[in-house]
């Protein structure tokens, strides 16, 4: 009798076992690499926004701080020297270009006849935030020569967008005098107001904004500063 052939394979079952085993392995991998691809998009936008507070708060920090006190009353007596408003505040500093007339400020738009720039890494609002759905301004940095500004021209005025991610409303701005018993008190002694309307410079600033980014889900990045203007012997 002759030798019966044994064929060598899968069963039915099998298969159909294998094919399982390998879809759920498959469907673990997809959902890895995509919570992966997730992960490193919120990091990207988490780092972003970190950049564009960390590049605000060092221009906002070397202008205050170069800022001078000049006495221009007997020329022109209306001119102001420090002008400082709960939305923002403008100031002479001194640039490597000489000196400028510097405000920061916020708006829901970029206008002006002379150039406009990025400081940092900035995303422009969608159409979306445009049209006002999203609660989204930016914050500007404007530039003007001081003959321009004394003139009232804007020759040669340039607008720097600092972020486009600022939280409509957030950009408040308080000022405060030396005090006398700031040697004693410290930080107690300052009293804080939100304008700025005597002569000469203030002893301080104090900015905070809120930077709102409608593609991270994290929490707004909400950043506070106090930042001391040069003449503090003054």
């Amino acid at each position: 009798m002759p030798p019966t052939r044994q064929h060598k394979g899968f069963t039915l079952i099998e298969l159909l076992l294998g094919l399982a085993i390998a879809a759920i392995i498959g469907a673990a991998v997809y959902s890895m690499f995509w919570s992966g691809v997730r992960l490193d998009d919120r990091m990207r936008h988490v780092f972003n926004d970190y950049m564009e507070v960390l590049l605000a708060d060092r221009s906002m920090t070397h202008d205050l701080e170069n800022s001078i006190s000049l006495d221009l009353s007997a020329s022109y007596a209306d001119a102001v020297i420090f002008d400082g408003e709960k939305d923002g505040f403008s100031f002479i500093t001194q640039t490597s270009r000489g000196l400028k007339r510097v405000s920061y400020y916020s708006s829901s738009s970029v206008r002006g006849r002379g150039g406009q720039s990025f400081i940092g890494r900035v995303t422009n609002p969608s159409r979306r935030n445009l049209a006002g759905r999203a609660p989204v301004e930016y914050l500007l940095r404007q530039e003007s020569s001081l003959a321009d500004w004394l003139n009232d021209a804007d020759n040669d005025t340039s607008i720097q967008v600092v972020t486009s991610k600022l939280k409509r409303g957030s950009f408040n701005c308080r000022y405060t005098a030396k005090s006398k018993d700031l040697n004693t008190l410290g930080a107690k002694a300052l009293d804080y107001q939100d304008s700025w309307d005597k002569k000469g410079l203030p002893l301080a600033v104090s900015c905070r904004f809120v930077l709102y980014d409608p593609g991270n889900v994290q929490p707004n990045l909400s950043f506070k500063r106090d930042i001391f203007l040069a003449p503090l012997a003054g």
